[in-house]
Parts: structure tokens; C-alpha cells; sequence
């Protein structure tokens, strides 16, 4: 017997949010990710990498912000 049950989420103002959130995030990684293309194709080696680096950064708050409110409204049981 499985202890925890799918459901499709029921709020959708809460997975909106989330998701919105997370589009953002990642929206501003793209940024992060263009900058640091045109930095390396500069010759700015130190401008490319940190720019990659807050990139990969905000992409993984992105997907977990998708990720995560997902998982929220579809797996954790009401009280």
C-alpha cells in the first residue's frame, strides 16, 4: 500500500505563484547566461565565469521553486 497519494493540484493560485516565481528565476538566469557569452566572446574570461556562475545559481532556484511547489500541492496530505 503506498503511503502517499498524487492528486492534481487544487489551489492554482499557490501553483501560479510558484510557478511564476520560478519563471522569473529562470528569466533572469537566460540574462545571467547571455552576459557571460558576451563577456567571454569580449575576451573577459572573469566576466563570463562569474556571470555562468549566478546563472547556474538562479536556474536551480528556478526549477526548484517549479519543482518544489509542484511536489507541495500534488504530494503533501491536508491535516
Amino acid at each position: 500500500m503506498a503511503t502517499e497519494s498524487s492528486r492534481p493540484p487544487q489551489n492554482t493560485v499557490a501553483l501560479g505563484a510558484g510557478f511564476g516565481i520560478g519563471i522569473i528565476w529562470w528569466v533572469m538566469a537566460v540574462t545571467c547566461f547571455w552576459s557571460s557569452y558576451r563577456g567571454y566572446a569580449h575576451q573577459r574570461h572573469d566576466w563570463g565565469l562569474i556571470w555562468v556562475l549566478i546563472g547556474l545559481l538562479l536556474a536551480a532556484a528556478g526549477t526548484a521553486a517549479m519543482f518544489g511547489t509542484w511536489w507541495h500541492l500534488s504530494r503533501v496530505r491536508d491535516h
